[in-house]
């Protein structure tokens, strides 16, 4: 071999040795230095490249690389003053994320960004290192306030728009939350039918009953569906925003749109269904008020089982008392069942029926010349009412109320009295009382304190054509015929002189004549 010939082997090519790269090449390389600020990469090429190590720092500040790891930049073709060949990182992820823009927006996938950062009317979001535009209006499918607490969150966007000479693009996420919002209305509204159980939240609590949200779907659930039993007010058995458990009873649509009916107590056991197993006219049980109505009161005697006491069931009382002030809601009663409407959902109690009838047994209570004890319910002209029990009242009348017909007590519904039993007619429900029987019947010391022949003083009470009645003393009247006027002209609310004529205890009559001096 000639020494030209070995001259051509020993002396290497060079540009077949080392790679061959064009400016804007992304190469690829591996890291086999890092020195402060600089990255070393080995990418095949006549000098080594360097990048700056800021370009691997994350948001945190953190170097995330090591010597080994292979990486992508882009070939400038420059050298730094120590002759190493300048590459970038950043415009290589750059390029790499508008190429995933670019495909995404062609093929119409979704891609992942991070928002990275505020801008005016919105945000920029980056994926890899390429920033992309994120309008405010996008990011949720109703407005945002906190812009700020989108920083730094990953999503999924759409690219709706991209310009390719000036390398930008617009994002939204709100075209992939109407697709699924979409999606999922549908699927729900497969699972809405009547007769259908599903669970919802508490959206709203009003007066006549609650909305509930079944995930975009809103329903209404009835005070009267919440529960068998008497609810005053919804908010007594939910909070908003509390989880619950309902079925579709009803949906209706008109104009286009639908309304859905839905109910809770429908999903246990009507009460009524099996309610002659537990309950039979006749029963007594205890209850609970759970209203208070004009005409009677409501009482719950089981739960979502309440009947009707109608205001004339409460009292064996003729004229009881104002039974809304009596009673209370809450308070505990015994009730008799009385009539039982399950077609109808009614049942009749009674408060008074769990009590014998006062009348079946009166003459064992009370007995002629018995001194009891009552209060006044009515005054009338005829007499005076008295109650002696629930269902039981007398009568005192008016002349039984005094032995003077001038000496009348004072007396006032309400006042408590003591009387004497004078009678009692059990079929006609009626008791005698008197109250001036309570003390000394005048007349049975008349022929004690007067004899025939008595002149006395008298007071004139009344002048009849057969006669005039004079009072002679408390509680004894005397009458004066008119053949014993002896010519005297005698005027109601005077005074005369009379001489005692006649005295007759028995039939407590005493006759006189006017004394004309």
């Amino acid at each position: 071999m000639s020494n030209a010939e070995k001259d051509v082997q020993i002396t290497p090519n060079y540009d077949d040795v080392f790679k061959n790269f064009g400016s804007g090449d992304i190469v690829k390389g591996k890291v086999i230095d890092i020195r402060g600020e600089d990255v070393f990469v080995d990418i095949g090429y006549k000098s080594e490249g360097i990048i700056k190590a800021r370009e691997f720092m994350d948001d945190e500040g953190n170097l995330n690389v090591n010597i080994g790891d292979e990486v992508e930049a882009v070939f400038f073709n420059r050298t730094d003053p120590d002759g190493f060949e300048i590459l970038s990182k950043a415009a290589a992820d750059r390029i790499k994320g508008w190429n995933k823009v670019k495909e995404a927006y062609r093929e119409g996938k979704t891609i992942k960004g991070k928002i990275n950062n505020v801008v005016n009317g919105g945000f920029t979001v980056k994926i890899d290192g390429f920033l992309a535009f994120l309008p405010g209006s996008q990011v949720e499918l109703k407005p945002i306030k906190n812009y700020q607490s989108y920083v730094g969150k990953e999503f999924d966007f759409k690219v709706v728009n991209i310009n390719e000479s000036k390398r930008n693009a617009v994002l939204s996420r709100k075209v992939l939350l109407e697709e699924e919002e979409r999606i999922r209305q549908q699927q729900l509204w497969e699972k809405i039918k009547e007769g259908a159980v599903l669970k919802g939240r508490i959206k709203n609590i009003t007066d006549y009953g609650v909305f509930i949200d079944l995930g975009g779907v809103d329903g209404l659930v009835h005070i009267t569906d919440m529960s068998y039993s008497r609810v005053n007010h919804p908010s007594d058995i939910v909070s908003l925003d509390e989880e619950v458990e309902v079925k579709i009873i009803k949906i209706e649509e008109s104009e286009g749109k639908k309304k859905i009916y839905l109910g809770m107590k429908q999903l246990t056991k009507d009460p009524w269904e099996d309610i002659e197993e537990k309950f039979s006219v006749g029963d007594i049980v205890k209850g609970k008020i759970v209203n208070i109505v004009d005409y009677g009161l409501f009482v719950e005697i089981d739960k979502g089982i309440e009947g009707l006491v109608h205001k004339s069931e409460i009292s064996y009382d003729k004229y009881p008392p104002k039974f809304e002030e009596t009673y209370s809601i809450g308070d505990e009663v015994e009730v008799k069942i009385t009539n039982i409407d399950k077609e109808n959902r009614r049942m009749s109690l009674s408060i008074k029926q769990t009590k014998p009838y006062p009348w079946d047994n009166i003459d064992e209570r009370y007995k002629p010349e018995d001194i009891v004890e009552g209060t006044i319910t009515g005054i009338k002209d005829f007499g005076v009412f008295v109650k002696l029990e629930e269902g039981v009242e007398g009568l005192i009348h008016e002349n039984d109320l005094s032995w003077d017909k001038d000496d009348k007590p004072q007396l006032n519904i309400g006042d408590k009295i003591q009387a004497k039993v004078l009678s009692i007619d059990k079929e006609k429900e009626r008791i005698a009382l008197g109250l001036k029987q309570l003390t000394k019947d005048p007349w049975e010391d008349i022929d004690k304190k007067y004899a025939p022949g008595d002149e006395i003083e008298v007071k004139v009470v009344s002048v009849k054509n057969f006669g005039a009645f004079v009072k002679i003393d408390k509680g004894i009247e005397s009458l004066v015929p008119k053949s014993e006027f002896n010519n005297l002209q005698p005027q109601p609310n005077t005074t005369a002189r009379v001489r005692i004529i006649r005295i007759e205890k028995d039939k407590k009559r005493l006759i006189s004549s006017f004394i004309n001096d």
